[in-house]
């Protein structure tokens, strides 16, 4: 049954979409953000037509939007300068880096840096969408983060930002207002989130009594992760919204950060 939702020429698309679902924000207009998730059929093996079927059954997603911008998750990416990817240099950067590269090779730019993220995609899925979406920017899952982080911590010495749910955990690293690092993994226990984030401010050579770590996120989760970290950091914080996502309605606190970050990366 399609989800309805009130838009109008003047709204705007946001959309997150990993193998087990889609998640939307509808934003812009004269109502209130208003978000959601729509789960994939597990049934269909083929993801890219699992997500066909879903656009497809959900109308509202085919509106007449003024903008739309995808983030699509991807297992397999490389952080590298923007010049290698403007040299067409991203495809042999990834099949150097993993050993199985399949489907279509999508490359974006991480606003406010001079860096890129490649990476694969099942293949189809890139043409769907710029078929079914006119105009429409697609970024890996990691970009709109990697942007905001950059733009949200240009003055501090060092922040590193984790946005946990709960089966993965992204990470990024700014330094002195540098991308210095950003992955995404699956993890078991909050222990392992706690050891790869340590090893990460390690590596990046951050210093435990003057730079910060911040967290998004489940609430629950990002608050027992809390206590593990501030055994050995000092400054460990949920992070503070900016003012502008208040912008999205008087919901706008509680919309998930991830689509929060996919509006205001490329504005």
């Amino acid at each position: 049954m399609d989800t309805i939702l009130n838009t109008s020429q003047q709204s705007m698309l946001a959309l997150d979409v990993s193998r087990e679902r889609i998640s939307y924000l509808v934003y812009g207009g004269r109502e209130d953000a208003q978000s959601g998730e729509i789960a994939l059929d597990s049934t269909v093996s083929d993801h890219c037509k699992a997500v066909e079927n879903a656009v497809y059954d959900n109308a509202f997603l085919l509106d007449d939007y003024s903008k739309t911008t995808i983030a699509i998750h991807s297992q397999h990416f490389q952080l590298m300068p923007q010049e290698l990817v403007e040299a067409g240099l991203a495809r042999k950067v990834l099949d150097a880096s993993f050993t199985t590269i399949e489907g279509d090779i999508l490359t974006c730019h991480i606003d406010g840096t001079d860096a890129a993220i490649a990476c694969d995609t099942d293949g189809g899925i890139v043409g769907f969408m710029r078929r079914t979406f006119p105009a429409t920017t697609l970024l890996h899952h990691l970009a709109p983060l990697c942007s905001y982080c950059v733009k949200a911590y240009a003055e501090e010495t060092g922040c590193l930002h984790i946005n946990l749910n709960d089966k993965e955990a992204h990470i990024v690293v700014v330094k002195q207002g540098k991308l210095q690092m950003a992955n995404t993994f699956a993890y078991r226990s909050l222990e392992d989130v706690a050891y790869y984030a340590l090893n990460s401010w390690k590596t990046c050579g951050m210093e435990s009594r003057r730079d910060k770590v911040m967290l998004t996120g489940d609430n629950a989760l990002r608050t027992e992760l809390a206590e593990q970290l501030r055994q050995w950091i000092a400054y460990v914080m949920p992070e503070v919204m900016p003012a502008s996502v208040l912008k999205l309605g008087r919901n706008a606190t509680t919309l998930p950060f991830n689509l929060i970050t996919l509006v205001f990366s490329n504005q």
